[in-house]
């Protein structure tokens, strides 16, 4: 009989100890695979939250972090809007090449900036430019943002550089506008677009002779 009662320990022994096992391992595989799914969640979120942005030829693309925090956005409306005025103000003398940057930057900008474009042109400003070889660049000092308000109110503060064959005039430069978002694309990879674009001042400060 004394046989039969350790026997049945013995069962029951071995038994607990399967179930804990079981238990065990089962507990554990939860664990893996929570922790394998929160370690794959989070490595898409890390990856999903770039943007790439094309390079001034429209060519290769660099990556950057997106974030929904106000300053990295106010970073891109910035970027934005001194993207669109390098494409506006770097001009060369050649009608192609005008045309080309003009093209590029109207698409970051509404018909206020056609309407700027086209009084200029009926007024032969890009047509003198070309035949007296002259090439027009902008340097752009500091770009103002207010992200309160929406849309967002920026003005840009700079200098205008017309340099001829034996004189480089410099002309005080100030602009403002307003962008609201819109979607993403190819050419316009901030999902922005600058409104009612106004140039504010460009005045003449001096001209000095080239070396």
């Amino acid at each position: 009989m004394e046989n039969v009662v350790k026997y049945f320990d013995t069962i029951e022994g071995s038994f607990k100890r399967t179930k804990f096992l079981t238990v065990s391992t089962l507990v554990a595989a939860a664990v893996v695979a929570l922790g394998s799914l929160f370690y794959s969640a989070s490595f898409v979120a890390r990856h999903t939250d770039n943007i790439y942005l094309l390079d001034g030829n429209g060519g290769a693309a660099s990556a950057t972090v997106s974030s929904s925090t106000a300053v990295d956005r106010e970073l891109e409306v910035t970027d934005h809007v001194m993207r669109f005025h390098e494409l506006m103000f770097n001009l060369s003398p050649s009608s192609d090449g005008i045309r080309r940057n003009v093209d590029r930057a109207l698409v970051m900008c509404d018909k206020s900036a056609y309407d700027y474009y086209n009084d200029l042109s009926e007024k032969g400003y890009y047509s003198r430019m070309v035949s007296a070889n002259i090439t027009q660049q902008i340097s752009i000092d500091s770009v103002s943002v207010n992200m309160r308000v929406y849309p967002y109110q920026e003005r840009t503060y700079g200098k205008v550089y017309i340099i001829r064959e034996s004189n480089i005039t410099q002309y005080d430069f100030l602009s403002q506008g307003q962008l609201i978002e819109i979607g993403r694309s190819k050419f316009n990879p901030h999902g922005l677009m600058l409104e009612k674009f106004q140039v504010l001042r460009n005045e003449k400060v001096q001209t000095r002779r080239r070396n």
